[in-house]
């Protein structure tokens, strides 16, 4: 079996794939991924200039996240990659689900931020998503509790 873990480095996030490792038995490779999202500028009504520096921030971001998940996954020693994917203004469960089918994986372990009310009404909701597109299994992991 093949497992796709969404990684944004958030305490669902982190909790996702310490779940997903956890069934490392039944597990033969790992897929991590991490999603660039698009930035939006301010206001539709006139062109805005995004400099260069925020895409390469934005990519050591990626690398800088990737990069513990790596640590994670390489202290579980398991088979694994890592994968980092923009956006392109595409919504992140989609890019997310694209390559769980690029990559033949068998279930995806997502983790939850459990916004609620303005909050999930702006940023949505990627387990959402994905349980609503997905046709393979999806097991969403709560983040652990304060």
């Amino acid at each position: 079996m093949k497992i796709l873990v969404p990684y944004d480095g958030s305490e669902g996030a982190k909790e996702a794939l310490k779940f997903a490792l956890s069934c490392k038995c039944n597990v033969a490779e790992y897929t991590v991924v991490y999603i660039i999202p698009t930035i939006v500028g301010i206001s539709a009504s006139f062109d805005s200039y995004i400099p260069a520096s925020v895409y390469e921030g934005q990519d050591k971001t990626a690398d800088e996240l990737l990069n513990k998940a790596k640590t994670e996954l390489e202290n579980a020693n398991v088979k694994y990659e890592l994968i980092k994917v923009n956006s392109n203004g595409n919504e992140i469960a989609k890019m997310i689900l694209d390559t769980a089918k690029e990559n033949g994986v068998d279930l995806i372990v997502t983790g939850t931020r459990k916004l609620h009310g303005f909050s999930k009404l702006i940023l949505g909701s990627v387990s959402a998503g994905l349980i609503a597109h997905a046709d393979i299994p999806v097991t969403v992991v709560p983040p652990k509790q304060e």
